[in-house]
């Protein structure tokens, strides 16, 4: 056999081990395909699983640094999509996009749940559909997909995603009223305290002005918002007072 056979062969192999591997419909979805599968198979593999006796580990680790890469390639992407929001601003969309729905969105457009290796409690009660269940799992295959091959790779994988990412926030944007949220909120409590917002700094050029608002309850102040219009400054102000009142409910925002 020539050099140019045993190349061909040699790849050919590859393949059909590829094609043969117990994950291969979903290494296609993902558009990756592991070199070494004990990493995929660790990542889908859920803590309630007795790893004593299959001596698998559990995906824990792997979601760890998944959910780092995950952190790092969204920063990375907001900063670069959004070059005049603040940081507050941008730290508000990324913990947005890293919770627990929009990841477990993903992981079901992938069908990781029917791939996930889970003990039989786990089985029974379908808890293995749940949305944080998934969230992990997604994040522990990214970290896989990282020990596997390299950064720019997983960057590659996680921006196939663009799309979802930018469906969340357009929901997102639709939906955000804080202003509103923290008045619901303030009119459910037995003495209805007053809210109010007064600009005490505004600064730059008309094209590029920069506005600084502080919200008062029952003329006490709370919280401080700025933005590049009054609105958003209201905005960032009374989503920091919510944060400050009820940090559980500003945690869905």
């Amino acid at each position: 056999m020539g050099l140019l056979e045993t190349i061909k062969s040699t790849i050919q192999r590859s393949v059909d081990q590829t094609k043969n591997s117990e994950f291969y419909e979903l290494e296609e979805k993902i558009g990756y395909h592991f070199k070494n599968n004990s990493l995929l198979k660790e990542s889908l593999t859920h803590p309630s699983l007795d790893t004593r006796k299959t001596g698998l580990r559990n995906n824990q680790r792997l979601e760890f640094l998944g959910d780092s890469v995950v952190g790092c390639v969204l920063a990375k992407w907001l900063f670069q999509k959004f070059p005049d929001l603040s940081e507050g601003e941008l730290s508000r969309k990324k913990s947005l996009l890293a919770r627990g729905k929009t990841l477990a969105q993903i992981a079901r457009t992938l069908n990781l749940q029917n791939h996930l290796i889970v003990g039989k409690s786990e089985s029974k009660s379908s808890g293995y559909l749940r949305q944080a269940v998934l969230e992990d799992a997604l994040e522990a295959l990214i970290g896989a997909i990282y020990l596997d091959s390299n950064y720019s790779t997983t960057e590659r994988i996680i921006l196939k995603w663009e799309e979802a990412f930018q469906s969340t926030l357009k929901e997102e944007a639709n939906n955000f009223n804080p202003k509103g949220k923290l008045q619901e909120f303030l009119q459910s409590q037995p003495d209805t305290p007053r809210v109010a917002y007064q600009v005490i700094k505004q600064s730059g050029p008309d094209h590029n002005k920069q506005f600084k608002v502080e919200v008062t309850i029952n003329g006490n102040p709370v919280s401080i918002g700025s933005g590049k219009s009054k609105k958003m400054a209201e905005e960032q102000a009374a989503l920091s007072a919510m944060k400050k009142l009820l940090p559980s409910a500003s945690e869905e925002n």
